[in-house]
């Protein structure tokens, strides 16, 4: 390390500060790892020893001939620009009122973050080994409401799943992980959308009882979101085409991938279809930006 090396929010000791100069030197170069300093477990995330996957870049290419905005990448960044999007993002939640993560340490090449426990999908994971799916599915509807939450102050996560959602010990829910920017890239509502069918993926996937994926989607549109319901039509029209012929194959080698886009399309196209028979439920207010955050 060099004299960039900074401290962010004077958090960490001194002692702890050259012992994280120490292991960022001489230890493993991980994209994700965790240690102790000062007695805390923190978690180290190098931006500077990954390569960007063939099909990120491939993507990124090919984003200007989307045909429709939510296909779009996030913009491309370099390992400098990727710390300062994600810190702006975890600023943006924690000014907002969310809770997040931390910020310990930064330089141009890590970020060095507190704990954050217990993560959702730990959890859920715990609850379905016991068989507890009522419980277990109670927080997929809370994923949903936290969701709402974000969005409903202006917010976007950009790749919103449990893993990257935890809950705090007085049961508030928190994001970290912000390495996505979909909103630098579409209108909010658009990126919002996204996030919500992102989240459904996820949801219609693991849900153990037939009826949670509706309680999940009653749980984020109970203020209707009008702007974000049109987008997330868009996005399921998009996608419905590939409905029968994912079904056709689904008890014959489809993939885990392939199954959460149809389960979740298939839910989502139903779940609309039957809100728009009654719009007074979801056509009564637009969500508002955070002023000074919409891209």
């Amino acid at each position: 390390m060099d004299n960039e090396t900074t401290s962010e929010k004077d958090v960490l000791s001194p002692a702890a500060t050259a012992e994280l100069l120490r292991l960022l030197i001489t230890g493993e170069h991980q994209r994700v790892s965790s240690t102790v300093l000062d007695g805390h477990t923190v978690w180290i995330k190098r931006y500077d020893v990954e390569r960007q996957p063939v099909a990120q870049w491939l993507h990124g290419a090919l984003t200007p001939l989307m045909p429709a905005a939510f296909l779009r990448a996030s913009p491309s960044t370099n390992t400098a620009s990727a710390i300062e999007r994600e810190v702006r993002k975890l600023d943006a939640f924690r000014e907002a009122g969310l809770p997040t993560a931390k910020l310990l340490f930064r330089n141009d090449r890590v970020l060095v973050l507190s704990n954050v426990a217990p993560i959702a999908q730990s959890e859920l994971d715990m609850l379905a080994r016991h068989g507890e799916d009522g419980a277990h599915d109670g927080l997929l509807v809370q994923a949903a409401e936290a969701l709402r939450r974000a969005h409903g102050l202006g917010l976007c996560h950009g790749r919103p799943h449990p893993r990257d959602m935890f809950i705090t010990s007085d049961g508030r829910w928190g994001f970290v992980d912000f390495e996505e920017e979909p909103e630098a890239a579409m209108p909010l509502a658009t990126a919002q959308a996204r996030d919500v069918w992102l989240l459904f993926l996820q949801i219609c996937m693991q849900a153990k009882r037939p009826d949670t994926p509706q309680s999940a989607f009653d749980a984020y549109f109970a203020e209707p979101p009008r702007l974000v319901a049109e987008e997330l039509r868009r996005i399921i029209r998009f996608f419905a085409p590939l409905i029968p012929l994912l079904g056709a194959i689904e008890h014959w080698g489809l993939g885990s991938d392939g199954k959460r886009v149809l389960k979740a399309t298939r839910f989502l196209k139903t779940a609309l279809g039957n809100a728009a028979a009654t719009p007074a439920e979801m056509s009564q207010h637009d969500i508002k930006p955070k002023k000074g955050y919409e891209a």
